[in-house]
Formats: structure tokens, sequence, C-alpha cells
């Protein structure tokens, strides 16, 4: 006796593209519901909403003051180094998490100094950047940016 023929077709077979045509097609259809739901939202919102805003509420917004002088200026990048050195140490610390279950695995086994060793030389060598901003004079405010017009700008 023969087997009789199994029910389900190969796959490669019926379908060229397998498994791959399902997920074009679920894609396609994330875009089109996507992008549908943006373009209702926009006509909505722009082409029949007849309500326009007053003039006040389109001025510059300075925390709850009248603006003082023009709002192009030269943005101090000395918060661009500070944001920077928190995000480091923000990181360092939560790259520091996972290792604490392997840590308390060596102290339980009396490989203490592998600890200290390990965490060291990761704090030691951010705190190594730390100086090396601290001595470029990243964190000092009141320097000036640049000098008179055609000296040395932005060096110390």
């Amino acid at each position: 006796m023969s087997a009789p023929p199994h029910p389900c077709p190969d796959p490669a077979v019926s379908a060229p593209f397998g498994a791959w045509a399902s997920v074009a097609a679920v894609l396609a259809l994330a875009f089109l519901l996507v992008g549908g739901a943006l373009l209702v939202v926009r006509l909505v919102t722009r082409v029949l909403d007849r309500i326009r805003p007053p003039a006040e509420r389109l001025t510059t917004y300075e925390c709850g003051e009248d603006p003082e002088g023009s709002p192009w200026f030269r943005f101090n990048n000395r918060f661009t180094t500070v944001a920077l050195v928190f995000l480091v140490f923000d990181v360092e610390l939560a790259l520091l998490w996972p290792i604490l279950p392997r840590c308390l695995d060596w102290l339980a086994r009396g490989d203490g100094w592998r600890v200290f060793a390990e965490v060291g030389v990761f704090a030691g060598t951010l705190a190594l950047g730390l100086f090396w901003v601290a001595h470029q004079g990243g964190f000092v405010w009141d320097r000036s940016v640049g000098r008179a017009a055609g000296g040395n700008h932005g060096q110390r």
C-alpha cells in the first residue's frame, strides 16, 4: 500500500517567496494603516480646522516673561559638554548593574580583589576622561567663547 498524499502542500512549491511574502504584506499593510491615519489627522487638523491661533499664542515664550533681546544668539556649548559628561557617568552606572550578580559570586568565593580591580579599571577609565574634560576647561562657566576678531576663537 502506498501512503496517501500529504494534505499540506510544500510551502516552497506553493509560494515562490515563502514566508517573505507574508512579511512584505504585513509591512505594506502597516505602512498603509499608519500612513492613512497620519493623512486623516493632517486633513482634520489643517484643512477642516477653522480656528486660527491668536497672535499672542504665536509669540516667543520665555518662562512666562516677556522675551529680552533677539532669539538668534549663540548657544553656549558648555551645556552640551556637561550633559555629555553626565550621560557618560549615567551610562557607567547602568553598565555596572549587570555585573553585580557576577561580582557577588566572586565575593562569595573570596575573590574580592578581582571585583575591586574590574570595577576600578572601568570607573578609573571614565574618571580619566572626567579629569581630561576638567583640564581642558570644560567646566569653566565664565570662560569667553572667543577673543577679539582675529584672535584664537575658542582656545585657551
